[in-house]
Parts: C-alpha cells; sequence; structure tokens
C-alpha cells in the first residue's frame, strides 16, 4: 500500500493538480482498496486451511483410536499346558516360581558327560528322542482334556507346532497327529510354526480384519527337547489354547485369562516398545505387577530392568524385584519353548492372583505381550 502511493507521488505529472479526486484516489483510495483486497483474499486462504488441518487432525485422531482399538483386541486363553521339570504343587509352577523356588543345578547329562548346570524331563524309562516327544504330547494333552472335550466341533480349528530347529519336524508333526488322533479328537490340520515367528503369529492372526481367518481357535504348541543339553538350558514343553474372543463369548465358551497383541522389540527400542505393550495390552505401568520373562540373555534383562524402571512399571519398583520373575533362573533356557511356555506360566498366574501379567521373551527378537485376568463376568462383553 506505501509502494503503491509512492509510486503515486513520484510518477504524478508536475503540471497537474494534486486537488484532483483522481490524484488523491490514485494515492490512497486504489492502494486501500488493493490492500484490502489481498488481505481479504489472505484471510480466506488462512481460514480456508486452518479448517482443512483441523478436519484432517480430527480425521488423523479419529484414525488412530481406531487403530489402537482395533490393536488392543484380544485373544481368548481357553486352556493351557506345559511340561518342566519342576514339580507342580497345587498351585502350579507359576506360583513357584513366583515364590523364587529354583531346581536349576549342576547335574550330568543323559549322555554322562561333564556335569552342568540344565533341567531336563524325566522319563519312565530311556527312550529315544521320538518317544520322549510323544511322551511329552501325551502329557501337554492330558493337561488340555477338560477344555479340548468341551470345545465345539464346528469351530474351525488348528494346531500350530514350534519345535526346534534340529528336530525332525515332519516326523514330530507326525507323531502329533497320531497322539491327537489317539485321543479321540476329530482330524485337525497341524501346521509346524517357523522358530523364528513365535509369539508373533498372534500378531498376524490379529491383523485380519474378518472372516472365518479370523474367527477361529488355535492351539500353540511348543516343544524343546535336547540331544545334548547345554550349560544353564531347560527341556520344557508349553500348549496354550487360543481363540477369538468374541467367538468364544458367542459361543458359551469362558477363557482363562485374555491375551494381547505381542509386540516385537529390540533392546535399542525398549523405550518405544514397552510403552506400546502396555497401551496394546489396555494397562498402564503401575498395573503391571508381574513380568514373566525367559530366553533372554544377561544384558536383555539388565536393559529392560532399566527401561521398565524408567517408565515406572510396577513390577520393577518392587523389593529384590519380587515382581520379576526369571524363568530362565528357576529352571533354565527354555529355548524354543520360551515365549510360549512364558505366555503359559503368565496366563496361569494371571488367573490366580487376578493380576495383570507382562510376557518379556527372546525368540528371534525381543517378545513383549501383556495378560489381563477377567476380573468379572463382564469383562468379555467389553472387549466385543
Amino acid at each position: 500500500m506505501l509502494a503503491s502511493a509512492a509510486w503515486t507521488l513520484l510518477t504524478w505529472p508536475k503540471q497537474d493538480s494534486t486537488m484532483s479526486m483522481w490524484f488523491w484516489s490514485r494515492l490512497l483510495v486504489f492502494p486501500i482498496v488493493g490492500w484490502c483486497a489481498v488481505f481479504g483474499l489472505r484471510l480466506f486462504y488462512h481460514d480456508e486451511e486452518m479448517t482443512r488441518l483441523a478436519a484432517e487432525a480430527n480425521t488423523n485422531e479419529s484414525d488412530r483410536a481406531k487403530a489402537i482399538e482395533f490393536a488392543q483386541e484380544p485373544l481368548a486363553v481357553m486352556g493351557l499346558s506345559y511340561v518342566t521339570a519342576m514339580e507342580a504343587s497345587g498351585e502350579g509352577v507359576a506360583s513357584a516360581i513366583a515364590q523364587k523356588i529354583r531346581v536349576l543345578k549342576v547335574m550330568s547329562p543323559r549322555s554322562g558327560a561333564k556335569a552342568l548346570r540344565h533341567t531336563s524331563l524325566s522319563f519312565s524309562e530311556d527312550l529315544g528322542m521320538p518317544d520322549r516327544y510323544q511322551a511329552v504330547f501325551v502329557q501337554l494333552l492330558a493337561s488340555l482334556k477338560d477344555p479340548l472335550d468341551d470345545f465345539p466341533i464346528d469351530v474351525p480349528f488348528s494346531v500350530r507346532l514350534q519345535l526346534p530347529k534340529d528336530a525332525d519336524q515332519t516326523r514330530m508333526a507326525g507323531i502329533w497327529k497320531a497322539c491327537w488322533l489317539k485321543c479321540g479328537y476329530t482330524d485337525a490340520p497341524v501346521q509346524l510354526l517357523d522358530s523364528e515367528s513365535g509369539l508373533m503369529a498372534l500378531d498376524s492372526w490379529l491383523d485380519i480384519g474378518g472372516g472365518p481367518t479370523l474367527e477361529k481357535f488355535t492351539l500353540f504348541v511348543a516343544v524343546q527337547l535336547h540331544h545334548e543339553s547345554p550349560e544353564n538350558s531347560a527341556e520344557a514343553a508349553a500348549a496354550v489354547l487360543l481363540g477369538w474372543a468374541p467367538l468364544a463369548e458367542r459361543r458359551g465358551l469362558k477363557p482363562i485369562t485374555l491375551l494381547h497383541r505381542p509386540v516385537e522389540a529390540q533392546m535399542a527400542d525398549l523405550m518405544t516398545s514397552l510403552p506400546k505393550s502396555l497401551k496394546w495390552g489396555r494397562a498402564t505401568a503401575t498395573q503391571v505387577n508381574h513380568v514373566w520373562q525367559a530366553g533372554l540373555a544377561s544384558e536383555d534383562k539388565f536393559a529392560f530392568l532399566k527401561k521398565s524402571g524408567d517408565i515406572g512399571l510396577q513390577a520393577s519398583q518392587t523389593k529384590d524385584f519380587s515382581g520379576v520373575h526369571d524363568i530362565d533362573r528357576a529352571i533354565g533356557n527354555p529355548g524354543t519353548a520360551a515365549g510360549w511356555l512364558s505366555v503359559a506360566l503368565a496366563c496361569e498366574h494371571a488367573w490366580r492372583t487376578t493380576e495383570t501379567q507382562l510376557v518379556f521373551a527372546r525368540e528371534n527378537s525381543l517378545r513383549l505381550a501383556v495378560v489381563q485376568p477377567l476380573a468379572n463376568e463382564h469383562q468379555m462383553e467389553r472387549i466385543q
């Protein structure tokens, strides 16, 4: 506006009068009108842009809320079983480990080699590896008899079998199938689960938008046996029967606990992965009184204690870390079964204590998952 007025003064002919209407129009009126027009257009653009940004922010917030709600959908734990070297008391192995009972000790391996710290499963006689797997499968199925017997035969059902890399997996899957059929159950498809996938198979399941691939039940079985037991190792097995929670509710099946979506993590990103797992598990740091960890290196455990303490995780604030239950120290490193054994013990403890549990285990990478108890009969209604 000032530039336009200055231009008028500089270019106005000297012989023309400055008292004319045209002079004052060029000097003041036109610059003011032009400035108002430009300002009005700028204000209009600003208002339109702010409206667009507000709408975009609302959409992003709505999408984020929907994404979080989707990620928080749990799976119903319908049954569980496990086999370890620790004898289960009346309250189970989870309670024994929570009381800091240990069975990991120096002992001679089956091969008769040098004694070392480990635990191994006991069998009635000296069995070959296939027979040992068969004996473990039979024990797991025996503990799952009640939930499997009550299971509707018309719901989609499958088995995911996770075994060590050095096992003859195809043969062991056949042995599992024979044990399954011998128990009188209807033939169910068996799929070998990559040991590097482990708990993250649940993430893929929960990513499905709907249909029979989502609304189903699956029995996850993980077994770790050794030809020669390494130092600080454990032989163990775990089986967890999971189902789509709304489907379980519709069929009148009562879960034991709820298992939320697992999070894959690295030590470097624990400060973001840990809060994410809590958010997906509908839990706060102060609600988690128990952590179940297995398959971890010493640096994993140190990093977790530091990061969990930084975010105020209740289990890390307990005296002598009594809320952190170290399966590796109690029975040894369960190897391939680390993730699923941690889940099974966390579910058992959640059922007994009605408290939120956190699983922290290493498979191919670190895994975090929240287990929520069924505090009351209305909780299943809230997750639909």
